[in-house]
């Protein structure tokens, strides 16, 4: 099983055509109907699959650290590049939304213990923390 970062927007976004690029969008795991049952956990209305140019997800938190702290890094480092992305897209007081969850799980309940609001202005990636099943919701 493979684990599979979704991104939700408000506008769209084509996939990535150019593989130089850090953060790419299409479908490196998911397919159509993966993004159309992961929809349940998102209030944005556009989803897509994204993935850094080594072709994985974004998934990294203080247990994953101890056991894999290079990964853990790496991770960290790609979803930094999510985040400036992000940022060259939404406008103030807007947002977006990004799930994380094995593929085939899409349409499982979420631990919303662990969805966390992320701010972009003030954005301290040693306090986030990325679970399967986890919701983060991305604010300008």
């Amino acid at each position: 099983m493979s684990l599979v970062t979704y991104l939700a927007t408000n506008f769209t976004l084509s996939f990535t055509e150019d593989d130089d690029k850090k953060i790419l969008m299409g479908e490196c795991f998911s397919d159509i109907q993966d993004r159309q049952k992961v929809k349940k956990h998102f209030s944005n209305k556009y989803v897509y699959e994204i993935f850094t140019d080594e072709r994985v997800g974004f998934w990294f938190n203080d247990d994953f650290k101890e056991e894999y702290p290079d990964d853990n890094l790496k991770s960290q480092e790609g979803f930094l590049e999510l985040c400036k992305f992000l940022d060259t897209y939404l406008e103030i007081g807007t947002y977006c939304e990004v799930y994380v969850c094995w593929i085939g799980e899409e349409e499982e309940e979420r631990n919303k213990e662990c969805d966390q609001v992320i701010n972009l202005n003030n954005l301290d990636i040693e306090k986030v923390q990325i679970y399967e099943k986890t919701l983060l919701t991305i604010r300008k």
